[in-house]
């Protein structure tokens, strides 16, 4: 590193921090100005409306008020941002240099950071976003020639200077210059870092071939296959704030933003990173989420974990496993919309309809109204447009009624001359006694519809290859559904049915689409995602060598493409591990089920440690002692990972007293504690400095599944692995 380089670039950054302390003074007066200005405006409208005795008047004056306010407020809080940024931006402005010589322009100096930063008055771009078309060339380009695609055009030019900082509190630690791409440097020092609560950012250490996900604008399906460690989410929340960059302009917003995550505690997790990008958290949700938007609390579904449960603790765990692969597959969705086109063309069974003993509609009459479809109606609306006429013809039925209720009220006294009041209270309560008894045919019961499939089977599923215990799923899902019980599997077919027929309009906003952890889902969930978001573009990520359930292979990819008909696709495929250090990588290598792992980089720590013990006491003992070893080295986050939730509980029974942990026995849970005891299945997307997998003996882990399970636990690690049985270990590690 050069002195005088070294004393030039700080400097440099005396003159960044000069000019943001100087801004950030400057906007905190005008803050203080336009505060002033909206309590003056907010006491005149009070003055001048008050003062106003005409109605007209009255309203044009407070909507002039109002208007006034709105640009004010609007005002006001674009500043209290600008604050906020700039206030961020103090502790390290900046992390990376180019310096670009534009063909037939003068060489400039282009520092990048989180945040643009601009002196107005000259114009000058004292730091560029990371996200600029020009900050680029910084992730992808060498020294040399190179071109970039901005809104004029395509730009050419030489690089004659790649540089990248360590800045800590506004102090410059150190710098190098490269001429390739992130140096190694810089990335060693960044990954071997703590982890925190929150997925971290890692703008200053994008790679090449993350950052051409991130900025990828021309794919309507951008498919991202990567091994564990290899960044995928971390890609795509920073394609997110990339999008809502570039794309302002054209009206995205983070409200036209929606990420499908695996399960909350995920979604908790990665709530950290856009604010941390200076921009707002989109919206993220579960398939439970999905249903629970469309059926309240009315029936209740079973969450995915819960599934996973049974299926580790089930004897039975092939029969279960055939079961849900069969319900979310093409086969199985073929045989739902035979059925669903039927009932949609030719409704339900109708029956005439009495109020009062008058006949208001006629079973044909009901049937014609169904069948009147001119307009593309779904099933759900159609349905509603009859209750709309029966309601209305009832009135005067209603009306009628009234008066008898009155006038038996008078005669009967006690009313005290509200006899109107307690008659229309009655005939509301009659009513909504009414619309709940012809609600059998206005409104589609989907548990009904679904069993009536059920029983009618064999009419809608000839030609296609069915389980050879067809019956058996056929007889336990009748039965769990008679008994109010619905099932993840259960829970995503009615989904879909409701989606299909009732085809509601409310995800159409959503312009993006980012889907996690897309080996776990089954066609019947992409078809659930194409129904819902008909105008998005989907940005989908996925490891098939990390499943639990069921054998997943590149065919989830061509099942996603043929469901979701994108008119430009895209798969990229990500084989670079970052996450953990070369020693836990070489373990899990033999873990993982398909694919060869490339370590980004060699990063040299201790090996891991395999350790048995014969009782449960000395089992316990050494979790103990390991856990407290860790904590004395300073580890931010330890992981002490189950196989299910019972081995959770068993823990916490036994030994919560000893060992003070967070205890993950709901699905909700807030990640926030320094030891963490949880089941392997719910870590998917998370990291952690030290991962401790509890009891990986042969009697716990035999099955292929366990096997997947343990490449999941192992692969969470990034600095210490250490894997503990009792007994006999588990033939996958001997």
């Amino acid at each position: 590193m050069d002195e005088k380089i070294f004393e030039l670039e700080k400097q440099q950054l005396q003159v960044v921090i000069d000019f943001l302390n100087t801004e950030i003074n400057s906007i905190t007066s005008l803050l203080h100005e336009h505060k002033d200005t909206l309590v003056e405006i907010r006491k005149e409208m009070w003055e001048e409306g008050m003062n106003v005795l005409d109605d007209t008047e009255r309203n044009i004056e407070i909507n002039q008020y109002l208007n006034m306010e709105a640009i004010e407020t609007s005002k006001y809080k674009n500043k209290l941002e600008n604050i906020s940024k700039y206030q961020k931006m103090l502790k390290s402005p900046y992390f990376g240099r180019v310096d670009f010589q534009e063909d037939d322009e003068d060489i400039e100096k282009v520092y990048i950071g989180y945040h643009n930063l601009m002196d107005d008055d000259t114009y000058d771009v004292l730091v560029y976003d990371w996200r600029a078309p020009i900050s680029s060339v910084f992730y992808n380009s060498d020294l040399g020639r190179t071109q970039y695609e901005a809104p004029c055009g395509v730009i050419t030019g030489d690089i004659s200077l790649k540089r990248q900082y360590i800045i800590q509190k506004a102090k410059l630690k150190y710098y190098f210059d490269t001429d390739v791409t992130i140096t190694d440097s810089i990335l060693q020092h960044t990954l071997g870092q703590n982890v925190s609560d929150k997925m971290r950012n890692i703008v200053e250490t994008i790679q090449q071939e993350q950052n051409n996900i991130i900025r990828n604008k021309n794919n309507d399906l951008l498919i991202v296959q990567g091994v564990a460690g290899s960044g995928k989410t971390s890609i795509a929340m920073h394609r997110i704030a990339f999008l809502l960059y570039n794309q302002h302009g054209e009206g995205l917003s983070h409200n036209d933003i929606i990420i499908i995550s695996p399960n909350s505690l995920f979604g908790d997790y990665i709530s950290g990173i856009l604010p941390e990008l200076g921009e707002k958290n989109v919206i993220s949700h579960t398939i439970e989420d999905l249903y629970r938007l469309e059926f309240k609390s009315r029936i209740p579904m079973d969450t995915k974990n819960k599934q996973l449960e049974i299926m580790l603790s089930s004897k039975n765990r092939n029969m279960l496993r055939c079961s849900i692969e069969f319900k979310g597959s093409n086969d199985f969705i073929t045989i739902l919309d035979r059925y669903l086109e039927e009932l949609s063309e030719y409704g339900i069974e109708f029956e005439d309809i009495l109020y009062e003993g008058n006949l208001i509609m006629e079973q044909d009459e009901m049937l014609a109204h169904f069948m009147d479809n001119q307009i593309g109606m779904s099933v759900g609306n159609r349905l509603n447009r009859i209750e709309i006429i029966i309601l209305e013809r009832i009135k005067p039925f209603e009306e009628i009624k009234q008066k008898q209720i009155v006038a038996q009220l008078i005669t009967q006294g006690g009313y005290d001359y509200v006899e109107e009041e307690e008659a229309k209270r009655r005939i509301d309560e009659f009513r909504s006694q009414f619309i709940k008894k012809i609600s059998k045919y206005t409104k589609i019961n989907y548990i009904r519809i679904y069993t009536t499939l059920i029983k009618d089977f064999k009419q809608y599923s000839a030609n296609i290859k069915l389980p050879n215990n067809i019956e058996t799923i056929l007889k336990k899902t009748k039965s769990r559904l008679n008994n109010g019980i619905v099932t993840y599997e259960d829970g995503s077919i009615l989904l879909y049915m409701k989606l299909k027929l009732d085809a509601p309009k409310k995800y159409q906003m959503y312009k993006q689409v980012v889907i996690d952890e897309a080996q776990d889902y089954y066609p019947i969930h992409f078809k659930i995602f194409s129904s819902m978001f008909t105008n998005s573009d989907f940005t989908v990520l996925g490891d098939y060598a990390q499943t639990i359930e069921k054998d997943s292979t590149d065919n989830i990819y061509t099942d996603l493409i043929n469901i979701l008909s994108p008119k430009n696709p895209l798969r990229i495929d990500l084989t670079k591990s970052y996450r953990s250090s070369y020693e836990i990588n070489q373990f899990i290598a033999k873990l993982r089920a398909t694919g060869e792992v490339t370590l980004a980089f060699e990063r040299r720590e201790r090996a891991v440690e395999v350790l048995g013990t014969s009782t449960k006491e000395e089992l316990y003992n050494l979790l103990i002692s390991r856990v407290a070893e860790y904590k004395q080295q300073d580890f931010n986050k330890i992981a002490i990972l189950c196989k299910d939730k019972s081995q959770v509980q068993l823990l916490k029974n036994d030994i919560g007293k000893k060992l003070r942990a967070l205890y993950i026995l709901r699905d909700d849970t807030i990640l926030k504690d320094e030891v963490l005891v949880m089941p392997t299945y719910m870590v998917k997307g998370l990291e952690y400095d030290v991962v401790i997998v509890y009891d990986a003996s042969e009697d716990n882990y035999n099955s292929v599944f366990d096997k997947q399970l343990l490449y999941i636990a192992c692969s969470r690690a990034l600095h210490r692995l250490d894997v503990l049985f009792l007994g006999k270990c588990t033939h996958f590690i001997e």
